[in-house]
């Protein structure tokens, strides 16, 4: 008897699980459903992330005056992305219930939660644009400009779609000053509109043949170097002889990226190319000049010569 009275009252006194379903005022909401708690309460957390996103909106409309236009598209395309939620594990479980073979739940997150990673990443984010902006402004090696003004545009992003964030959970946050920024923008705008990828080679067949290939993929200019890189084949011989598979000749690329008044940026080098002739040494280089454009040695020469091409 004295074991029933306690079953009794402990299953008297037992509160039944809360169903709650609104989130305190000025929240965000989210609810989901899934095959467990965790699989439900990650779709909630979608959701919240899209009203978040949904918030930029307002504040995307007070930010474009001060957007560069080359920006905009970029911005635009950025923040339909930016739906991941920085901060999941702030999002509280507001209820949660087994209907059939799946669990529905509902989630909540204060808006100070949701601005918490944007305010904590927003000074790292100007400290590193100003860097950025200034590396580009005293740089004239061409390499390092190129990837600070990539830099400085992607930053530029990164701040805009915060403060956006910020502005549209009702943060008192203001986008920096533009004129640092459009300074740089004209400073590497007047320096890619003279800077060109100058062809010093000699008038030989290698040297012809590798200025093809590369002007395929980028605009080549021949004459003066005035503002740019110097392109030059160190490499242009061809060393031919007898093997035991017929005539072969090879060749061994290399190529020298200098400024224009000589400096020396970078030297690429690649493995021989050989061709192998079924009658004589003229055969094998006609197959060694076919061979050539495609050898592997050019992923690695485009892949850096990307890296100086400034747009």
């Amino acid at each position: 008897m004295p074991l029933l009275f306690v079953l009794f009252f402990l299953l008297g006194c037992a509160a039944p699980a809360k169903k709650e379903s609104a989130c305190p005022a000025d929240y965000f909401k989210g609810s989901g459903s899934g095959t467990t708690e965790q699989d439900a309460l990650m779709y909630a957390s979608a959701e919240i992330s899209s009203q978040i996103h949904s918030s930029i909106t307002a504040a995307y409309k007070s930010t474009k005056k001060q957007i560069n236009d080359s920006l905009e598209t970029k911005i635009k395309s950025d923040v339909k992305q930016t739906t991941e939620l920085l901060n999941a594990q702030d999002v509280k479980l507001l209820s949660s219930a087994k209907v059939g073979e799946r669990v529905d739940v509902v989630a909540c997150m204060s808006r100070e939660d949701a601005a918490k990673p944007y305010l904590g990443m927003l000074p790292r984010i100007n400290d590193s644009l100003n860097l950025a902006i200034q590396t580009e402004l005293a740089q004239q090696h061409p390499l390092k400009k190129i990837e600070a003004a990539r830099a400085a545009e992607n930053l530029r992003t990164r701040q805009i779609i915060a403060v956006q964030i910020l502005q549209g959970l009702g943060k008192d946050a203001a986008l920096q000053s533009t004129d640092s920024y459009e300074k740089m923008v004209a400073d590497y705008k007047e320096f890619s509109s003279g800077y060109k990828l100058i062809w010093a080679g000699e008038d030989e067949e290698i040297s012809h043949i590798l200025l093809s290939k590369i002007s395929s993929r980028y605009r080549i200019e021949t004459g003066t170097c005035a503002q740019g890189i110097k392109l030059i084949p160190i490499s242009t011989e061809i060393e031919c002889g007898d093997s035991q598979y017929g005539p072969q000749c090879y060749y061994l690329p290399a190529l020298e990226g200098r400024s224009c008044e000589g400096e020396l940026y970078f030297t690429l080098r690649g493995q021989r190319v050989q061709g192998t002739g079924e009658r004589d040494a003229n055969d094998a280089k006609r197959k060694l000049f076919a061979l050539i454009p495609k050898a592997q040695f050019w992923n690695n020469w485009l892949e850096e010569l990307d890296k100086y091409v400034a747009n």
